[in-house]
């Protein structure tokens, strides 16, 4: 298949097809020619609802095979967090990925989403918060609600496009969970634009993930908030020296 059909030169199917394994035989849209019960090779399967989709298999194939270049983060401040270092490849190659997909006027920075990953769950990936009845559980690194694994499979839901199909329990697994939460992260950049009137920068959009938009524009000195600015900070002034 010619890489010039595909969304991102990661990707194994052109625009409009998402990777499936026979793993997931049960759930291909009718018509396609896998039968049940009978294992193959995986293959490319059409989009039902024409919008990009990626799943598990390929999350995991586009980690597995393109991650392993990336070079080690800054963890300044951050070895009080056991595991602080074990995610910086995830951390920057959904960066990249979504930030070449999406193309922000301003790309996000991967330093940016570890100080975001650190407030969250402090480097536990088996993290696990009840948040409310409407957004259930936040899970793993990036905290990702079950409400929002909802909007983000959601065929018919707010997103536009580029959809990231997933479940619930799969936000235990550092790949996925980063996978989605960054993708999470960009769509609650348009919504704190919404909300502020004006385009948002990424810390605002980090104030939005963490639902402290309206009280971070209240108050500068927000604490939470602050936690994440110092922690970015500290970061990018440390990774600029290497």
């Amino acid at each position: 298949m010619s890489q010039k059909k595909k969304l991102h030169p990661w990707r194994k199917c052109p625009k409009g097809m998402h990777w499936r394994n026979p793993s997931y035989v049960d759930s291909y849209p009718k018509g396609d020619s896998i039968v049940k019960g009978h294992p193959r090779k995986g293959s490319c399967v059409k989009n039902p609802s024409r919008k990009d989709q990626i799943y598990q298999d390929e999350m995991l194939f586009v980690a597995k095979k393109y991650f392993s270049k990336f070079k080690p983060l800054s963890n300044k401040g951050l070895s009080k967090f056991s595991q602080s270092k074990n995610f910086d490849h995830l951390i920057q190659g959904w960066t990249k990925y979504w930030n070449e997909v999406l193309n922000p006027k301003k790309p996000l920075d991967p330093l940016l989403v570890k100080a975001l990953i650190a407030t969250e769950s402090s480097f536990r990936t088996r993290s696990k918060i009840r948040v409310g009845r409407k957004a259930g559980f936040a899970r793993g690194l990036m905290q990702v609600t079950d409400w929002t694994v909802e909007i983000l499979e959601d065929e018919k839901g707010e997103l536009r496009d580029h959809l990231v199909n997933v479940n619930q329990e799969d936000m235990t697994d550092p790949n996925l969970n980063i996978a989605a939460g960054v993708r999470w992260l960009f769509r609650k950049q348009e919504t704190a634009s919404a909300k502020l009137k004006k385009p948002a920068d990424w810390v605002w959009a980090v104030a939005d993930y963490k639902s402290y938009l309206k009280e971070y524009r209240k108050d500068p000195k927000h604490k939470q908030m602050n936690k994440v600015i110092k922690i970015y900070e500290t970061l990018k002034k440390d990774y600029k020296k290497k």
